[in-house]
């Protein structure tokens, strides 16, 4: 009797500790995957991305044409030797252009998935394509979407903080202290 007393006494530990183990600690990190490539092309700031890199293509499309023509009518060496320098411009120009918005995208992106890993209590959050093999329910692609969807990325930026535009407000401001000056130079004589 003794003996199937402390048997069933060490069934019942065994079954605390199994229970213990599989109820209130985490069997392994908390994973998810995202589709990068979908979340660029179905975002809105991906989006916008491409649209901006379409319409600086076509600008520098035209420009390119306008300096074609040139050349057609100018068929000089200089002449060619200045279209093949102003097309390297062009094209490190469209580099820069698509480096912009491949940052600004990648940031706001990194931004959108380190919030939802933190609100979400994730450990990790991988690329669909480094998986080897996951759970429809492990795939957030359709979340981190709608949430890129609420993110706001201003492509048009460092155009606008160029000197040009900088320097204009300057010399205006001087002109109104200008005249504020003269009236009070006036009222003193």
């Amino acid at each position: 009797m003794r003996r199937l007393a402390l048997s069933f006494v060490m069934v019942l530990a065994v079954m605390f500790a199994v229970s213990g183990c599989n109820g209130t600690e985490q069997a392994g990190p908390k994973v998810a995957v995202v589709d990068a490539g979908k979340v660029f092309q179905e975002s809105a700031p991906g989006k916008a991305g491409v649209a901006h890199l379409e319409k600086a293509s076509a600008a520098a499309q035209e420009e390119f044409k306008a300096m074609q023509a040139a050349t057609e009518k100018d068929k000089s060496q200089e002449s060619m030797m200045k279209m093949q320098r102003s097309l390297g411009e062009i094209q490190q120009r469209m580099n820069a252009e698509q480096q912009m918005v491949i940052g600004k995208l990648n940031d706001a992106f990194r931004k959108v998935l380190d919030d939802y890993r933190t609100a979400k209590k994730l450990d990790v959050i991988l690329a669909s394509e480094q998986a080897m093999s996951f759970a429809d329910s492990a795939d957030i692609t359709k979340d981190i979407i709608a949430a890129m969807d609420k993110v706001t990325v201003n492509y048009e930026e460092e155009k606008a903080a160029e000197p040009e535009k900088v320097e204009a407000p300057a010399a205006s401001e001087e002109k109104p202290a200008e005249a504020a000056a003269a009236p009070a130079d006036g009222k003193k004589e």
